[in-house]
C-alpha cells in the first residue's frame, strides 16, 4: 500500500509540482523574506494607533479635515482639487495648491470607498510606517546582508522621531514623506549601480512620492540627495570611467522624471507662491527657529517611560541612545571590514545632519533658501533616522557569521525595549459624529488654525484684513459644503435693496435697483471665473478682505462662480501626464540587459535572510503584538507610569498652589540653577485642573530679578494644544515644559522663576489665594559671567574682599549721580550697605543716601569672586557739595579700607565732583 501511494504521488503530483515550480520558481528564488518581515516589524506600534477616532496629536485633526475635504471634492469629479470653499471660515482657501496633497488623495480614495475618515487617516499612517520600514530594508540590502538590513529596518521603524510623529505631532504628510526617503536613496544607488532605463523609475517614483506629500521633508532631504546624486555615480563608475556619463545621466534623468511626475503640484506652487502670505518673510522666523534647535545632550538621549496620567507628556526629539550606540559600532564595523566608502558616506551624512540640529548651524539655515521657514530643525531627524539606522544595522558585522542570528535577535529585542516606553498611548482619541464641513469651521473658530494651517500662510495677499469674522449660516455647510454665498453685510449696510436667492452651491440670482458691485464670501485668487446670465464677466478682489467681486448692472441676473484653474496649473497637469506616459513606456520597453539582470539577482540573493529565521522573527513580532494588545496594554503598567493626578512621577519639587480656583500648580522640575547670557534655561511645570475647564488659558514664565522689577528670560507659549485647555478635568495633570533663552544683556546677578496663568482671551491673570498674580519659585538662578570689564584705576580694598576699581560723580540737573565699580575678590559672605555722603568744603556731611550696593536686585551676600559689578546711586544736588564720601558697613562696623596696602582715614573714599574713572 505504501509503495502504491508513493508511486501515485510520484506519478501524479510531482509533475504538477514541477509545473508550479517552473512557473513561479524564478519569483520565489528572488524573493527575500526579509521584505515581508520588515513590513510587519511596525505592527507592535501600529495596533495601538487604532482607537475610537484618531490620536489627538497636534496636527492629526487638521489632516482629518483635509482628507474629508479631498473626499468631498473628489466626489464632485474634481480629480485634482486645489481650492476648498469652506476652509478659512467659509472664505475658501488654496490649501491643496501649496500644501502637497498626496496623502489626502490617498485618504480621499479610501473615503470614496466608504471608510470613515478617521480610519482612513490611521490606515494611511500605518501604510507609511510599513512603507518606510521596507524601504530602509531595501536600501540597507544594497550593502548589508539580510541580518543587518533587518536590524536597520527595526531601528528606523522604532526610532524616537517616528514615535514622536505618531503620538505627538501627528503630521500624516510628514510620516509618508519620511517613508519615501529611504526609497529615494535606494533609487539613487540603483540608478548609479545599474544605469538602465528602468532605473529611472527607481529614482523618479519615490522622489515624486516624497515631493507630493511634504515640502519640509523634501527640502531637508534635498540637502543630502543633491550631493548623493553626484557622488554615487562617481563611486560606482570610478573603475569604469567609460560608464560614468551613463551613470550620471541615469541618476539625473531619474531626478528630472520625479520632478515631472510632481509638476502638477510643483509648477503652480512655484508660479503662484507670490499670491499668498507665505511669500513674505515673517519677522519671528529666526527667533522661533533658534528656540527650537536641539541641545547637545538631547541628540542621543534615551526616552523615559511615558506617564499615562499626563495630558501633555513631552516625547523627546532625539536619535535615541540605542541608535547612537549601534550606529557608532556600525561605523567601526564597516571600517574593520574595509568598507571605507560606505563608512565615510554614512559618517559624513550623520555629521552634517547632527550639525544642522544644533544652533551652531544657524548661518547655514539663514543662507540656504527657504530653509529657515521650516522653523523646526528636528525635521532633519526624519532623514537622519535613515542614516543612523543603516549604520546601526552594520553593527552586526562585528560578530562572527555564526553569531549574527543571535546578535540580530538580541538587537531587535533591545530596540523594542528601548521603544516600548513611547509605544503606549497617553493621548486621548478624538472622533466626530457625522463629520462635516461645519466641524472644520468650528475647529478654526476655537483653535484659530485658519484654513487648517498654523500661521495662515496660504491666505491670499489681496485685502487689508485677514477675514476672521464668523462664517455666515454655518449650519448650512453640513448639507452643502461647497456653497458660495453673497456677502450679506452688503445687503444690510450698503445696499438694502439687494435681493439674493441661492440657486445652488455656486449660483445665485441677484436683483439690484441700480448698477453696483456684488461681493461673495470667497477669497479672490487666480483661477476663479464667473458668468453673468451665462456670459463671462470680470472677477476682481475688493479692497477690504480681498473677496471675489463682480460688477452687476441694474435688474435681475444669475451669477455662477467656478474655480477653473490657471495656465500654470494646466501646464503642470500636462507635464505630469506626459511623465506618467513616459513611466508606462519605460516599464513596457525598458528591459534589463542580461548582464545587469544577473548582477542584480546576485546582489539580491547574497546574504538574504534565510526563511526559517525570517519566519521565527515574523511569528515573534505577531505574537508580541497580540500579547501586547490583549494583556500588557490593558492589564499592566509595564514600560510606563500612571501617576496619581496630584503627584506626577517626574515632578521634583511640590508646590500645590491654586490659581484662581481654576488650576493648581502641583510643582515643578528644575534641572539647572545657573545659566549664562544667551543660554537656555528649562523648567517643567505640572498643572492640574480643579474642575472641568471651559476656557483657554496660557502660562507666562519668566526669569526675574529678586526685586521682580526686570525679566532676564521669558516663555509665553499657549498652554497644551495651542491654548486649548477646554475639557481639562481634575483626573489628569499636564506637564508644561518652558525653555527660556537668557537675554544677552542679562547681568551676572541671581534671580528666580516667576509663574503666572493668564486667561488667553483677556490676558487677565488668575489670582493666588493671597491675592498676588504670580508665584515666584524658591530656587535661586544664577546668571553666569564676570560682568563688563572695569578699569582698575582706584584700587581701594574693602576688608580685602571687595575692590572699588572705579568711580564717577556727575551732575544731572537737580541730582548728583554716583557710579561705583566693584570687583569681587572674595565673597563677602554677608550683606553690606553703601553709605553715600555729600560733603561741603569743610568735609561736613550735607546730604546722604545709604543703600545696599545693588539694592534688592543682587544682595552682596550672593556675590561671587571674579565678578565686576557696577552700582548706581544718586544724591539731591546742593550748591554746597564739593565732594562725595563712600564706604561700606555692616550692622556691626565699617569695612576697613586700604589703598596700596595703606589704611585710608575713616574707612571711607573721598570722590571729587565731575570725574568718572569708570567711563572708557
Amino acid at each position: 500500500m505504501t509503495d502504491f501511494a508513493g508511486d501515485s504521488l510520484r506519478a501524479g503530483r510531482l509533475p504538477a509540482l514541477r509545473s508550479i515550480r517552473t512557473l513561479f520558481g524564478p519569483l520565489f528564488s528572488r524573493l527575500d523574506p526579509g521584505y515581508l518581515v520588515a513590513a510587519v516589524l511596525p505592527l507592535i506600534g501600529i495596533i495601538p494607533t487604532f482607537g475610537d477616532g484618531v490620536i489627538k496629536s497636534a496636527d492629526a485633526p487638521l489632516h482629518v479635515h483635509r482628507i474629508f475635504a479631498m473626499t468631498t471634492l473628489l466626489q464632485t469629479g474634481n480629480l485634482w482639487p486645489r481650492w476648498v470653499p469652506w476652509f478659512h471660515l467659509g472664505y475658501g482657501y488654496p490649501v491643496f495648491n501649496f500644501y502637497p496633497p498626496g496623502v489626502f488623495h490617498l485618504g480621499g480614495l479610501l473615503g470614496l470607498l466608504g471608510l470613515p475618515i478617521p480610519l482612513a487617516f490611521t490606515l494611511v499612517g500605518a501604510l507609511a510606517w510599513m512603507l518606510g520600514s521596507v524601504g530602509t530594508y531595501a536600501l540597507a540590502r544594497r550593502f548589508l546582508p539580510g541580518y543587518g538590513a533587518l536590524l536597520a529596518a527595526m531601528l528606523w521603524a522604532y526610532a524616537p522621531s517616528r514615535l514622536y510623529e505618531i503620538w505627538h505631532q501627528g503630521s500624516l504628510p510628514q510620516m509618508m514623506s519620511a517613508a519615501f526617503v529611504p526609497w529615494v536613496f535606494w533609487g539613487l544607488v540603483t540608478a548609479a549601480r545599474f544605469p538602465t532605463r528602468r532605473s529611472l523609475l527607481a529614482v523618479g517614483l519615490p522622489l515624486a512620492g516624497m515631493v507630493l506629500t511634504h515640502q519640509p521633508v523634501t527640502l531637508v532631504a534635498g540637502l543630502f540627495i543633491a550631493p548623493a546624486a553626484l557622488l554615487l555615480p562617481l563611486l560606482y563608475g570610478w573603475r569604469a570611467r567609460a560608464t560614468l556619463p551613463r551613470r550620471l545621466g541615469t541618476v539625473f534623468a531619474g531626478l528630472v522624471l520625479g520632478a515631472g511626475l510632481a509638476a502638477i503640484f510643483l509648477l503652480p506652487m512655484a508660479a503662484e507662491l507670490r499670491y499668498i502670505q507665505a511669500a513674505e518673510d515673517a519677522p519671528d522666523v529666526i527667533p522661533y527657529l533658534i528656540s527650537n534647535f536641539l541641545q547637545p545632550g538631547e541628540l542621543f538621549s534615551q526616552p523615559i517611560p511615558m506617564d499615562l496620567t499626563d495630558l501633555r507628556f513631552e516625547l523627546p526629539t532625539t536619535f535615541g541612545l540605542l541608535n547612537g550606540v549601534l550606529g557608532a559600532l556600525g561605523l567601526l564595523a564597516l571600517i574593520r571590514r574595509r568598507r571605507y566608502t560606505v563608512a565615510a558616506l554614512l559618517a559624513l551624512a550623520l555629521a552634517f545632519n547632527t550639525l544642522m540640529l544644533l544652533e551652531i548651524s544657524l548661518p547655514l539655515w539663514e543662507r540656504i533658501p527657504f530653509l529657515a521657514q521650516l522653523r523646526f530643525p528636528a525635521r532633519l531627524l526624519r532623514v537622519g533616522a535613515v542614516f543612523i539606522a543603516l549604520a546601526g544595522g552594520a553593527s552586526l558585522l562585528l560578530l562572527p557569521t555564526r553569531w549574527r542570528l543571535a546578535g540580530l535577535g538580541a538587537a531587535l529585542a533591545l530596540a523594542l525595549v528601548s521603544a516600548l516606553p513611547l509605544v503606549y498611548p497617553n493621548q486621548r482619541f478624538v472622533n466626530w459624529e457625522n463629520l462635516s464641513a461645519l466641524d472644520e469651521i468650528r475647529m478654526e473658530t476655537v483653535e484659530h488654525n485658519w484654513g487648517t494651517t498654523s500661521y495662515d500662510e496660504f491666505n491670499p495677499i489681496w485685502g487689508e484684513k485677514p477675514g476672521w469674522d464668523p462664517a455666515v449660516e454655518p449650519e448650512e455647510y453640513i448639507t452643502d459644503p461647497l456653497r458660495i454665498v453673497v456677502n450679506r453685510l452688503d445687503m444690510i449696510r450698503q445696499w438694502p435693496d439687494l435681493q439674493v436667492e441661492q440657486i445652488d452651491s455656486s449660483s445665485v440670482r441677484v436683483t439690484v435697483a441700480s448698477a453696483r458691485p456684488v461681493r461673495f464670501r470667497q477669497f479672490y485668487f487666480p483661477g476663479w471665473t464667473a458668468t453673468l446670465n451665462g456670459q463671462p464677466v470680470e472677477v476682481y478682489p475688493e479692497a477690504e478682505l480681498g473677496q471675489i467681486t463682480i460688477n452687476v448692472p441694474e435688474g435681475e441676473h444669475i451669477i455662477t462662480l467656478a474655480y477653473t484653474g490657471t495656465t500654470a496649473q494646466t501646464l503642470g497637469a500636462l507635464v505630469t501626464l506626459a511623465s506618467l506616459g513616459l513611466c508606462v513606456l519605460l516599464v513596457v520597453t525598458g528591459r534589463q540587459p542580461q548582464s545587469v539582470e544577473t548582477d542584480r539577482k546576485t546582489a539580491a540573493e547574497e546574504g538574504s535572510l534565510p526563511p526559517r529565521p525570517a519566519a521565527a522573527i515574523l511569528a515573534g513580532v505577531v505574537i508580541f503584538a497580540l500579547v501586547n494588545t490583549v494583556y500588557i496594554t490593558p492589564q499592566t503598567l509595564w514600560f510606563r507610569h500612571r501617576s496619581p493626578p496630584d503627584s506626577p512621577a517626574y515632578m521634583q519639587t511640590p508646590v500645590h498652589v491654586s490659581f484662581g480656583d481654576t488650576f493648581e500648580l502641583l510643582g515643578y522640575t528644575l534641572e539647572q540653577t545657573d545659566a549664562a547670557p544667551g543660554d537656555l534655561l528649562a523648567v517643567t511645570l505640572y498643572w492640574r485642573a480643579l474642575h472641568e475647564i471651559e476656557r483657554e488659558y496660557r502660562p507666562v514664565v519668566q526669569l526675574v530679578n529678586l526685586s521682580q522689577t526686570a525679566a532676564w528670560a521669558a516663555s509665553e507659549p499657549f498652554f497644551p494644544g495651542g491654548g486649548n485647555t477646554i475639557g481639562y478635568t481634575p483626573d489628569r495633570f499636564a506637564s508644561d515644559i518652558h525653555v527660556m533663552r537668557v537675554f544677552e544683556d542679562a547681568p551676572p546677578y541671581a534671580g528666580r522663576i516667576s509663574v503666572q496663568m493668564l486667561d488667553a482671551a483677556t490676558n487677565a491673570p488668575l489670582r493666588l489665594p493671597d491675592g498676588s498674580d504670580r508665584i515666584v519659585l524658591e530656587p535661586l538662578i544664577r546668571i553666569q559671567g564676570r560682568g563688563e570689564a572695569l578699569p582698575s584705576s582706584l584700587g581701594y580694598r574693602f576688608d580685602e574682599t571687595l575692590e572699588l576699581a572705579c568711580a564717577g560723580v556727575t551732575r544731572d540737573g537737580g541730582r548728583l549721580n554716583i557710579r561705583l565699580g566693584w570687583m569681587v575678590r572674595q565673597s563677602p559672605g554677608q550683606d553690606v550697605t553703601t553709605f553715600i555722603h555729600g560733603l561741603d568744603a569743610n568735609g561736613q556731611q550735607i546730604v546722604q543716601n545709604d543703600a545696599p550696593p545693588l539694592g534688592a536686585d543682587y544682595p552682596s551676600s550672593l556675590w561671587l569672586p571674579g565678578q565686576n559689578l557696577l552700582a548706581i546711586y544718586s544724591l539731591p544736588w546742593d550748591e554746597a557739595i564739593r565732594s562725595v564720601a563712600v564706604g561700606l558697613y555692616t550692622p556691626d562696623r565699617r569695612l576697613a579700607v586700604t589703598q596700596n596696602g595703606q589704611p585710608v582715614p575713616d574707612n571711607r573714599v573721598i570722590l571729587p565732583l565731575n570725574e568718572d574713572t569708570c567711563s572708557p
